[in-house]
């Protein structure tokens, strides 16, 4: 079995634990026990407590379902926007289709990050955790589509010559039912970003979390326990702190391999 075909089981086995982990009695990832403070592996703590006391296995599972269902939806509202977005500039007006690319190249020529930065600094600080998980996914999703939107546009435009495009044409159908059939012969095109953009928004909601600007406490995030690298003093208390960080590359890869076995 290739690697890239063991991504596909490794990514569901690893949401199963993390779903099997916080379903444990008493499982709590905002609970702090202040007796264990900064300790090692236990039967209690199988990988150990963070510098509250708080299980540090609970909160990386719940950063790990809190982050793949986020970016999972993020992508989805990304790629249906690209699709519509690529789709109207292709068969749209031709101004309709300038004007789209215009703005998507403005996107692109700024920094991804900081715009993301500037977006969710300006979120009121009061905002729930819930909250801002939510803010913080809808906001990848509304900057990362100008990229998946040119990619359509590219395709959609190679489409307008296609061998079944000028029988439709020949046939009579008006552009609206044109473009009604373009999207099913998009697939090969929407699937493949569709799956990139996830390790993508993983990994922008860790730098947003590690910078203060993603996921508020106590919800657990895989910025906010990566944070805790910045201390040197909690590196020498114990080697756990390690973990989230060694869990997010594995995630990675099987997002990666997934992607590329798709």
């Amino acid at each position: 079995m290739s690697l890239r075909r063991g991504a596909l089981w490794l990514l569901p086995g690893l949401i199963l634990a993390a779903a099997a982990v916080l379903a444990r009695p008493g499982a709590s990832y905002a609970y702090q026990d202040r007796e264990t403070v900064l300790a090692g592996s236990s039967l209690q703590h199988p990988a150990g407590t963070d510098d509250l006391g708080r299980d540090r296995l609970v909160r990386v599972s719940g950063a790990l379902l809190i982050s793949l269902t986020g970016s999972l939806v993020a992508a989805a509202i990304t790629t249906a926007a690209a699709a519509g977005v690529g789709t109207l500039a292709a068969f749209g007006p031709a101004v309709v289709g300038w004007s789209a690319m215009l703005v998507c190249d403005v996107f692109l020529a700024l920094p991804w990050m900081f715009l993301l930065m500037m977006v969710r600094a300006a979120m009121p600080l009061t905002t729930s955790p819930a909250h801002s998980a939510s803010i913080t996914f809808l906001v990848l999703a509304a900057l990362g589509w100008p990229a998946c939107a040119r990619a359509v546009y590219r395709g959609a435009v190679a489409q307008r010559t296609s061998g079944w495009m000028l029988h439709a044409r020949s046939t009579g159908l008006r552009r609206a039912q044109v473009i009604h059939h373009i999207l099913p012969n998009l697939l090969p095109l929407l699937i493949p970003q569709f799956l990139v953009s996830i390790p993508a928004f993983v990994i922008a909601e860790a730098n947003l979390g590690a910078l203060g600007l993603g996921i508020s406490e106590p919800l657990p995030s895989w910025g906010g326990m990566l944070f805790e690298l910045n201390n040197s003093a909690m590196l020498l208390e114990t080697r756990w702190v390690y973990f989230p960080l060694a869990l997010l590359i594995v995630v990675l890869l099987a997002l990666e391999g997934a992607a590329a076995e798709a």
